[in-house]
């Protein structure tokens, strides 16, 4: 691990998720002290998760949406924020107060604290799809009305989205002084981090997250993921690290005079690849032989893997405003196969633990 000597402390919340942690482990493996929150007894999970770093320190917000963080941000120099509800996860009053005021009340605490980077996760859920445009303020026509009235869990996701997205816009312009970046992933895959066979540490595919959807290629669980269908895909470790490349965004672009907040980017991080269900399952008979007899029939694969490429991405902002070249992208195959691995060796640590499968 580097030294960590000259490196400023950043804060992330969700640090018990998928993307949370993942992003935690890179930030600590960069040589970055960080302070990560999660609930319940997922904090002291995290702590050992992560007990080889000893410039990690977890704490607890029960709430996101409300409390006194003073204590907590003492000293935090950068926030990633990325708690948010999952689809379905609660009820949708409860999910889009948690989305919103969750976003805002971090930014206002952040800003008491005066601390004045921040980046927020967002998803491409918020832009017009499937075409875009994806432009830092383009936005999916969709009411909060409309998604209620649905009472589909993935409209109401993309509502909660988009105006947690418009509130931290709102909030930015207020505040000149903060810089915020929103990074817009589509469907999230990739290889746990190191430590996370501690959080998901009996079977289950809740804290899977969006990999349930390739677990669900290779197990006969009947649970396959998350109730939504979305256009691409984005590779965990890309996607945390775009996060930790926004905490100090370029904003003397040649765009940037046009933009209504200067002071704000939003960013749809997407691979450049395909990817669809038959092709992951070719990819697995002839590179995971061994695998061969587990991998159920594409007719029963769930369809989140099925989104077709999203054509409009601004790669060329990525670059200008983060630092992230198009070529940098993890290929489809390299997600796949070092997902499955990673999946694989969770399940038998699930063994070692006497659980059956």
């Amino acid at each position: 691990m580097s030294s960590t000597t000259q490196k400023p402390l950043v804060f992330v919340t969700g640090a018990s998720g998928l993307l949370g942690y993942a992003i935690v482990y890179q930030l600590l493996e960069a040589g970055f002290p960080v302070r990560g929150s999660a609930r319940g007894k997922k904090v002291e999970l995290l702590k050992k998760a992560l007990s080889s770093y000893p410039n990690f320190e977890a704490v607890e917000i029960a709430d996101i949406a409300a409390g006194d963080y003073s204590d907590i941000f003492k000293g935090v120099d950068a926030i990633i924020h990325t708690a948010a509800p999952l689809p379905g996860a609660t009820d949708k009053e409860t999910a889009f107060r948690s989305a919103i005021d969750g976003s805002l009340h971090v930014l206002k605490q952040a800003d008491k604290a005066g601390i004045t980077k921040i980046v927020t996760t967002s998803s491409v859920v918020t832009y017009p799809l499937p075409g875009g445009p994806f432009t830092p303020e383009t936005f999916l026509p969709l009411t909060k009305e409309q998604a209620f009235a649905s009472d589909h869990p993935g409209l109401i996701y993309f509502a909660e989205k988009k105006y947690a997205d418009l509130a931290v816009l709102d909030f930015a312009k207020g505040h000149p002084h903060i810089t915020i970046t929103m990074i817009a992933p589509p469907f999230i895959y990739g290889p746990l981090a190191p430590g996370f066979e501690y959080l998901a540490s009996e079977p289950g595919t809740t804290s899977l997250s969006t990999n349930s959807h390739i677990y669900a290629l290779i197990t006969s669980n009947d649970d396959k993921g998350i109730p939504v269908t979305l256009p691409g895909y984005v590779d965990l470790r890309d996607v945390a690290r775009a996060h930790i490349l926004a905490i100090n965004p370029n904003l003397e672009t040649p765009q940037s005079t046009g933009k209504a907040v200067p002071n704000a980017n939003r960013l749809a991080v997407l691979s450049p690849y395909s990817n669809n269900t038959h092709d992951t399952l070719q990819i697995l008979s002839s590179s995971r032989p061994e695998l061969k007899t587990r991998l159920i029939d594409e007719k029963e694969a769930p369809n989140q893997l099925d989104g077709k490429p999203v054509e409009g991405i601004e790669y060329w902002r990525l670059e200008e405003v983060i630092g992230f070249k198009k070529d940098e992208f993890r290929t489809w195959k390299e997600t796949v196969l070092d997902t499955v691995d990673s999946l694989v060796r969770l399940e038998q640590s699930w063994k070692n633990k006497g659980f059956k499968l």
